[in-house]
């Protein structure tokens, strides 16, 4: 479902999920109004309902141009499938850079993405972390905790979410950079055994850890778990294990789409608009660490300290990660394949 935003809209409603279709017909840009379309992931929608008004009031004080938006909000992998496929998109802000590496490699966004923002595109950060029932009954502390018999893991479908790929990633690094590959594997197997409910996206894995009572423990963004804390009255508690990985929120115009639609100014002050101080308190509210230190330290006491903390460098980048984990045959189809067989 399309849904245009004009005006400031209520913080809950980013609970409910809004979908495009596969192509938006082009509209027609006048001095007066432009109009953009925003695509993101699931757990993004808290932010950008708040962000999207503030950047409206800037652009029309600034230029006098009014500015509407258009929203989608869905898993990682169909969402930049769905750019490549035809869905004009301006702005592309997602969870993971293999997104944005896709539409890179299909010629919709310029190799030098990286470069035309400020910390190589990335304004917001955070961790994975272990969400548990009030009182952490079950003593979860640890990635290797997830492996033990007695846990019922609500997990993400890396096949088609990027929480989901950091998820797995932020145990398996660890792991593998200490103990090596073959202790690396036997965490991945048991982390998938007990992978009992396997959900579409990271709103989808709230709703089914919190609202719907399953499971012991669900893998989320920090920045998730911080918001739904402030939104339903209750206390779920969450561990931020060490060593963990640095999880980055990069976004990009989509230069294909822009140049064609006429857009690229007004697509490019959005994103740039994202690292201004208004922008980022905004997403720090919401959870998100931000890329302003001001800002950071801010709101430092709502986020747990992580004593070590790799980057999706350390292990290759993400092309080098979805070779090897999340590929056809990779690692974590081989786990599946040895779960079932169990």
């Amino acid at each position: 479902m399309i849904k245009r935003r004009y005006v400031l809209m209520g913080l809950l409603s980013s609970l409910s999920v809004g979908l495009l279709p596969t192509v938006l017909p082009t509209t027609a840009q006048t001095p007066q109004t432009v109009e953009l379309t925003l695509v993101s992931y699931n757990v993004a929608k808290p932010a950008y309902t708040r962000i999207i008004p503030e950047f409206q009031k800037y652009w029309k004080e600034k230029t006098g141009q009014t500015v509407t938006f258009k929203e989608s909000y869905g898993p990682t992998v169909p969402q930049a499938q769905s750019i490549a496929s035809g869905l004009e998109a301006d702005i592309f802000a997602i969870n993971t850079q293999f997104g944005i590496d896709l539409l890179v490699d299909k010629g919709f966004v310029n190799p030098d993405w990286a470069k035309r923002l400020p910390n190589n595109g990335v304004p917001i950060t955070s961790v994975m972390v272990l969400v548990t029932r009030p009182g952490n009954p079950k003593g979860i502390r640890t990635w290797q905790d997830l492996t033990r018999d007695d846990i019922h893991l609500v997990s993400i479908n890396p096949k088609t979410s990027g929480n989901a790929r950091w998820g797995v990633l932020a145990g398996y690094g660890p792991i593998l950079k200490a103990q090596g590959k073959d202790q690396a594997t036997a965490y991945l197997n048991g982390l998938v055994k007990n992978s009992k409910s396997l959900v579409n996206n990271g709103r989808e894995a709230t709703d089914t850890f919190i609202r719907n009572r399953l499971g012991d423990v669900m893998v989320n963004f920090e920045n998730e778990i911080v918001f739904t804390n402030g939104v339903i009255p209750r206390d779920f508690p969450y561990i931020a294990p060490s060593p963990n990985v640095q999880v980055d929120f990069p976004v990009t115009v989509v230069d294909k789409v822009v140049d064609k639609r006429g857009t690229r100014k007004v697509a490019e002050a959005f994103t740039q608009f994202l690292f201004t101080p208004k922008a980022q308190q905004i997403y720090a509210e919401v959870g998100y660490r931000p890329f302003d230190r001001k800002v950071y330290q801010q709101f430092q006491k709502q986020y747990q300290p992580v004593q070590k903390l790799f980057t999706i460098a350390d292990f290759g980048g993400w092309r080098t990660v979805n070779s090897e984990l999340f590929a056809e045959g990779g690692l974590f189809d081989l786990a599946q394949r040895s779960a079932v067989g169990r």
